[in-house]
């Protein structure tokens, strides 16, 4: 049977399984409550799926992969270091945010400040926001399918579209019980790749000795060469130096640690208690995972040394399935690392759509809307603002890796402050979270024009998180103790 008869099999029975999947979560799903955040009820292995599937993304899979296939482990230290430290924030976060009863994070802003204005503004910030990052997802898949199906780029994020459009109809019903399914195709898909390129190399050993001795350029148009030893250097002998990797923790760390995505899923869990678990199994099992991206993205490198037809990292780990290591199973590996993206994109179209629904619209414009009606504008949302991704996505971001830090360095700079602050500090002001958000926001937009880090060029030293955090955090400290203090007198 030939590859791609294998390959339209592959696809074909995932497509099948996802839309039942996704069918499951529609009957579920009748009113506002259950489709934001599952009615309060996920159990802890429900949670854990969700979680799991949605924190792992085209970013881990095929950005981290690709990134330590082109500069050795110090990519570890850029992202999953960072990734680890916020979760450790999450824990800290969730024993407080399950005491409100919320459907969004700025919701949580609206009752903690007294502002519906705050509330409209945090999701703004959500659509923007996160209209941007889906294009990581869809670029991922759009990679995949291309490998895959051996259809252009264009034609394959159609289908990434369709694939998230319909599966977030249903809301977080459906989409934590696609998550389950696609959570499994990533870890099989991951252990089946690891097994491979260390049955072809000889073990981790003889891996990190082959590597230790690699001195070329990891594909034509990659600006650096690599020297011998870099791939298993901290800083990547130079290239990735240790300014860059501390500041980085202000964009994935902290942007990971106020990122809606996992605070919705611990408001969905169904008590205190589940959420804490929740963060800590996944965790571990997301460290476990990631030994498996680590060996993937050096076994790839020791295998071919330079690759001559790809132009950018993210399109490492597919071309290695489909062209390095083939076997009869890379079509259901492939189908992992297209599963990676689908599972994110949903959850964050769903808590995009709830930016401008219950945020914005509802907040401020129509507060006595009808449920149905309600439920019916998040879909007409979801379409809308899946559309705009799928458009932007038309010319992808040349780094997920980099294109994601950046993002995510926009909810460590506006909502990381007024939510744990909020949370932890009475003296926490509705004037304080302003400044700080307006003041955050406007330093990331200050940096990213003049460091052109939206148009891919990554080569500031300082990631643009970092000033823009610290301008937040005076802001939101000194104007909060004045206010406070200004409404005691009063």
């Amino acid at each position: 049977m030939s590859k791609a008869i294998i390959y339209l099999l592959y696809f074909t029975l995932y497509t099948l399984v996802l839309l039942f999947f996704g069918k499951s979560g529609f009957k579920k799903t009748k009113n506002i409550r259950g489709f934001f955040v599952a009615g309060n009820s996920l159990g802890l292995v429900a949670s854990i799926l969700t979680f799991t599937a949605t924190w792992f993304s085209a970013a881990s899979m095929q950005g981290l992969s690709g990134s330590i296939f082109a500069y050795g482990y110090s990519s570890v230290l850029y992202s999953v270091v960072a990734w680890f430290l916020g979760a450790g924030l999450l824990v800290i976060m969730s024993v407080k945010l399950k005491d409100y009863d919320i459907f969004t994070v700025p919701e949580y802003f609206s009752i903690r400040y007294n502002s519906k204005i705050l509330q409209a503004l945090g999701g703004l910030i959500i659509v923007f926001t996160y209209v941007f990052y889906i294009i990581i997802q869809i670029r991922g898949f759009g990679i995949v399918m291309s490998e895959l199906l051996d259809i252009h780029y264009t034609v394959s994020i159609l289908l990434v579209y369709l694939f998230i459009i319909y599966t977030t109809f249903g809301g977080l019903y459906s989409v934590s019980k696609t998550d389950g399914f696609n959570f499994g195709m990533i870890f099989l898909g991951i252990l089946l790749a690891v097994v491979i390129i260390l049955k072809d190399i000889g073990g981790i050993t003889h891996l990190h000795q082959k590597a230790a001795l690699i001195s070329t350029r990891p594909f034509p148009s990659f600006p650096y060469k690599t020297y011998k030893g870099a791939l298993i250097d901290p800083f990547s002998k130079g290239i990735t130096p240790p300014m860059v990797l501390f500041t980085s923790f202000f964009g994935w760390g902290l942007g990971l640690a106020a990122n809606p995505q996992y605070a919705i899923r611990i408001v969905s869990a169904k008590n205190k208690k589940t959420a804490v678990k929740m963060i800590c199994i996944s965790v571990l099992i997301l460290a476990l995972i990631y030994i498996g991206i680590f060996i993937i993205g050096i076994g790839a490198r020791v295998l071919e040394p330079s690759i001559e037809s790809v132009s950018s990292v993210d399109e490492v780990f597919a071309y290695t399935i489909n062209n390095v290591i083939y076997s009869k199973v890379s079509g259901f590996i492939l189908i992992g690392i297209a599963a990676a993206a689908i599972s994110t994109a949903n959850s964050q179209l769903l808590i995009l759509a709830s930016g401008f629904t219950y945020d914005i619209y509802k907040n401020l414009l129509n507060t006595n809307i009808k449920e149905d009606r309600f439920l019916n504008l998040n879909r007409i949302f979801i379409f809308i603002a899946g559309t705009i991704s799928l458009l932007l996505s038309i010319r992808p971001p040349e780094s997920l890796l980099i294109f994601g830090g950046n993002i995510w360095g926009i909810f460590s700079t506006t909502f990381l402050l007024p939510l744990y602050g909020g949370l932890y500090w009475k003296k926490a002001t509705k004037e304080g979270a302003f400044a700080s958000i307006i003041g955050g926001m406007m330093t990331m937009f200050l940096v990213f024009d003049k460091n052109n880090i939206l148009g891919n060029s990554g080569n500031s030293f300082i990631h643009p998180a970092f000033p823009s955090f610290i301008i937040a955090f005076i802001l939101f400290i000194t104007v909060s103790i004045y206010t406070y203090k200004k409404g005691d007198q009063s």
